[in-house]
């Protein structure tokens, strides 16, 4: 009696923590997309309203994170399992216009901040569109988030790349010029859990999103960085198709 009590208290225990991880992932993605309305909302107080061509893409930005807000929170309520993405819906990305996206969405809102593109080779991938497009803005918005203001950050995209065991590989990395990581510091950004599984607060939720959103489409996250001399994220993704079905 007493050990079947146990067993559904250990279980509630742990639905319990599930939710309040899709809660803390949703409040996160809310706050980033209102963030982002808010930048491009402003272009008009800005004086920049004469210009029709921006306008009509700052609409389409605010559609679009509209649109997100409304799909987050109907993907995590709904829900009983601990998945908190949307089944994907994958379709040829060019990588290279992701980054441009988002190195625009976060100029609007840090424009100070000196942020560098770089571009090398084809980088075509088949992906989520939508969440890849949150991933790689996420992935900016921690180096922005984490260095001093004014310090430079670069988005560079490759491809394709010639990975382990000669699989090429599109990548794409956001470089900044802060203080750096020291190991132990690395390994709990990128692995940013409690020991009761649940996510700490300020331990990298969006390192996290950005990982599951990866590791989703077969790829894979890495963080190169030392004390006094910067830290570089890595996402890298294959060329090959992935199944929409996971």
């Amino acid at each position: 009696m007493n050990e079947r009590h146990g067993d559904e208290r250990h279980r509630d225990e742990r639905h319990g923590d599930e939710r309040q991880q899709r809660l803390e992932v949703l409040l996160h993605e809310l706050r980033t997309s209102l963030t982002t309305i808010r930048g491009w909302a402003e272009l008009p107080l800005q004086g920049l309203s004469d210009d029709p061509e921006l306008m009509v893409r700052a609409l389409r930005r605010i559609q679009d994170e509209a649109d997100h807000m409304h799909q987050a929170v109907q993907q995590v309520f709904p829900r009983a399992d601990s998945s908190w993405v949307r089944p994907l819906e994958t379709e040829p990305v060019d990588l290279r216009a992701v980054a441009d996206e988002a190195v625009a969405d976060l100029g609007l809102l840090d424009p100070e901040r000196p942020i560098a593109r770089e571009n090398s080779g084809w980088a075509t991938v088949v992906a989520d569109n939508r969440m890849l497009r949150h991933a790689v803005r996420n992935l900016l918005g921690n180096a922005l988030r984490h260095t001093p203001a004014g310090s430079p950050v670069t988005v560079a995209v490759r491809g394709p790349v010639t990975g382990a065991g000669g699989t090429p590989h599109v990548e794409l990395s956001v470089s900044d010029q802060g203080p750096g990581m020291g190991p132990r510091e690395i390994a709990r950004l990128t692995s940013p859990r409690s020991d009761d599984g649940r996510i700490e607060p300020g331990g990298g939720l969006g390192l996290t999103i950005v990982r599951r959103v990866v590791e989703r489409h077969g790829g894979e996250v890495s963080v190169s960085s030392a004390p006094g001399r910067g830290t570089t994220v890595t996402v890298a993704f294959p060329t090959v198709s992935v199944s929409s079905g996971n």
